[in-house]
């Protein structure tokens, strides 16, 4: 009798563990690409990841399922413990609803990089470095140790020049239009839609704005 409750705890363990793992797997699926929504849309262009971020749903959502039944089956005397994988998906789907990741992804590349991003900027205006592509006469090419700084193939915008200069260093660039990114100007003053038409305008800090547009 010893042996047969051994076996059964055993088999239970089994079994809570397999669902933790599952309830796990849709845990971090769901969040990743909430983190890393707009590494996955440069990646994989805006049509392919909105594909990606849909199948990442269902996979949260199955393995939601999953638990919950496990959770739903159970005697009451194991209910608190089946409970654990369900309660788990429910606290990832509440951060994932009101935690805003890409505010905070933004924020943290701006903060991480604006030394280096204001580098370039005086360099601009002192004239170290010019529109270098040949096709753009708004376009420079960054120094290799500068490239991390614009997604894209590591190239900014510029237009204007002396006090009206705008500089644009994009955190997202669309194959053929829409974008998001960091703009300098120069007076300060919001930035005009010479980059394109602006869905979103937010305000970083002194002369920083983060932008997304079609």
């Amino acid at each position: 009798m010893e042996d047969l409750n051994r076996t059964q705890n055993n088999q239970s363990n089994i079994v809570f563990y397999f669902m933790l793992s599952i309830s796990i797997i849709g845990s971090i699926v769901i969040l990743f690409q909430n983190i890393f929504q707009w590494t996955i849309v440069e990646f994989f262009t805006p049509f392919i990841a909105q594909f990606i971020e849909i199948f990442g749903y269902l996979i949260f959502a199955l393995c939601s399922l999953i638990v919950l039944i496990y959770f739903v089956v159970g005697t009451q005397r194991q209910r608190t413990r089946r409970g654990i994988p369900i309660l788990l998906n429910m606290i990832v789907l509440i951060l994932v609803i009101v935690v805003p990741f890409t505010s905070i992804t933004v924020n943290l590349n701006f903060r991480f990089n604006k030394s280096e991003r204001e580098e370039v900027v005086q360099m601009i205006l002192d004239g170290s470095i010019r529109p270098n592509v040949s096709y753009n006469s708004a376009l420079i090419q960054l120094p290799d140790n500068y490239k991390k700084l614009s997604k894209g193939g590591g190239e900014i915008v510029i237009e204007g020049n002396g006090s009206d200069v705008q500089v644009l260093f994009y955190t997202y660039r669309g194959v053929i239009d829409n974008y998001a990114g960091f703009i300098y100007t120069a007076d300060g003053g919001r930035p005009n839609e010479i980059f394109g038409e602006f869905i979103q305008v937010e305000k970083m800090g002194e002369n920083w704005f983060w932008v997304s547009a079609t």
